[in-house]
């Protein structure tokens, strides 16, 4: 017998076995039990998680010789023949190739015939999302009145472009992605029937590089035991796969955060050096970064996926370190990352990008950050004053006339302030020329109530600021040209 790939070896025969599906198979289930089975069903999901294997099984447990069964016995003829593909009443049919409106009409002639083995015909219709509209509308009068014992079952990636008028007809089920845990315990159990050893660390690589997709998984599992024979090793997986060392992006993440930017251009340099592409360290720090970030947050849960020794990295990268300084580096890498993808020259969009990310740390001094709040909260309570004593407080800029408050009269006052009183007739006209000449007086007096040694902290704050803003754009406009 030739040679079966692991992700068609080990495909799931029953309910039982669909991993992280249990929404789904046990309402296929129930329904098959209590004899309320659909003319039409919809599988949407991500790639490799299930959905023409429990279309499959569907088949199976309706055609069963012993069924309609939810647990088909996968010993009769009707069994071993979906199992095979060569059942003449279950008909995979590919979307994508055969996407016209004559292929349509064709299947909506041959439906209207009984079956030929089983008690159900069944149309598994793959990738359905790739109709046109017109096979969508040849389709729409059979499918909302289907000849008796003719199920549909489609499957999807796109759900979003299924039209409206095919999914009301259709029963829906969105499949899930694996995760990590339960598709690692799943690949160790298999491997070890199989007579392979795979440490925990290449578990966590082939899960990870996997995207949640067990057909994924799968093929990385074939493809480490032809390199390295029945002992899989993390490292091998690394090297195989491409993935870029977890020391170097946590080298990276730490000159960065650091402020020192000889130190982290030379760690892409090191990188391009072991043979990475500019691409490939993209991302792997960008997804570093992501789970830096988590760590700094707090956010466990969102780590489960991490390895032990990668989990040790990110501890030491995180130290001492705020995540919002997290969130700027991986928000300049990202949009670092979208330009280099339409740039002709990538690397020294991803070496701008590394350079601007470490200045960031240079715009405040982290020790300096206390002294500069406590100057800020000064001036704040002084604010506060002048706001409690109002404008009698302030004191007026004189023009050479003075007030007679000796004699005692209630005349005007000679003095002149910057801006007068208005007539009282014009006061009542516009009472909101009063708030704004109080306003006016309170920013004066603040002004002339500032401590010169308060102005300077500010005004050095705003130094920093500008030629912080200054070094981006300078550095991102030599990245661009």
């Amino acid at each position: 017998m030739s040679y079966l790939v692991f992700a068609r070896k080990w495909r799931p025969q029953s309910f039982e076995d669909v991993l992280a599906q249990d929404h789904v198979t046990v309402t296929l289930r129930n329904a098959i039990e209590s004899e309320r089975i659909g003319h039409a069903y919809l599988f949407a999901g991500p790639r490799g998680v299930g959905k023409t294997t429990t279309a499959r099984i569907l088949a199976k447990a309706l055609n069963c010789e012993k069924g309609p069964s939810p647990t088909p016995c996968q010993t009769c003829d009707a069994c071993i023949g979906i199992t095979r593909g060569n059942h003449l009443d279950v008909l995979e049919i590919d979307g994508a190739s055969n996407r016209g409106i004559d292929e349509i009409r064709d299947l909506r002639e041959k439906a209207r015939y009984a079956a030929a083995q089983g008690r159900y015909k069944i149309y598994i219709i793959d990738e359905v999302h790739m109709l046109t509209k017109e096979a969508f509308n040849a389709l729409l009068k059979i499918l909302e009145e289907p000849p008796e014992m003719v199920i549909f079952v489609f499957a999807t990636t796109e759900p979003r472009k299924v039209p409206a008028t095919i999914l009301s007809r259709c029963q829906r089920f969105d499949f899930r992605r694996i995760p990590a845990a339960v598709m690692s315990a799943y690949l160790s159990r298999e491997a070890a029937s199989e007579g392979i050893s795979i440490d925990s660390q290449a578990l966590g690589l082939i899960c990870r590089s996997s995207g949640g997709s067990m057909r994924d998984a799968l093929s990385v599992m074939d493809q480490m035991v032809s390199y390295a024979g029945n002992d899989i090793k993390g490292e091998e997986i690394r090297g195989l796969l491409g993935l870029v060392e977890s020391d170097l992006l946590a080298n990276l993440a730490i000159a960065i955060l650091s402020g020192r930017s000889g130190e982290a251009l030379d760690c892409v340099e090191r990188a391009f050096a072991r043979g990475y592409s500019i691409e490939e360290l993209m991302d792997a720090f960008i997804s570093f970064l992501r789970n830096l970030l988590m760590v700094t947050t707090g956010a466990s849960l969102a780590l489960q996926d991490v390895s032990d020794s990668e989990m040790e990295l990110l501890g030491k990268a995180a130290r001492n370190v705020p995540d919002v300084a997290v969130l700027n580096v991986l928000r300049i890498i990202t949009g670092a990352g979208y330009q280099a993808r339409n740039s002709s020259l990538p690397r020294i969009i991803f070496e701008s990008a590394v350079l601007t990310a470490s200045k960031l740390s240079m715009a405040f001094d982290v020790a300096d950050l206390p002294s500069i709040s406590e100057k800020i909260s000064v001036r704040s309570r002084a604010v506060e004053t002048d706001r409690e004593t109002g404008p009698e407080a302030a004191q007026p800029l004189q023009t050479g006339k003075t007030t007679d408050t000796a004699s005692g009269g209630t005349g005007p006052a000679e003095s002149e302030d910057l801006c007068e009183d208005p007539d009282p007739t014009e006061q009542e006209a516009r009472p909101g020329i009063r708030a704004r000449q109080e306003s006016v007086r309170s920013e004066q007096n603040r002004k002339n109530h500032v401590d010169p040694e308060e102005r300077e902290a500010e005004k050095d704050v705003t130094r920093k600021i500008l030629d912080m803003f200054d070094a981006i754009s300078h550095e991102t406009s030599e990245g661009q040209g």
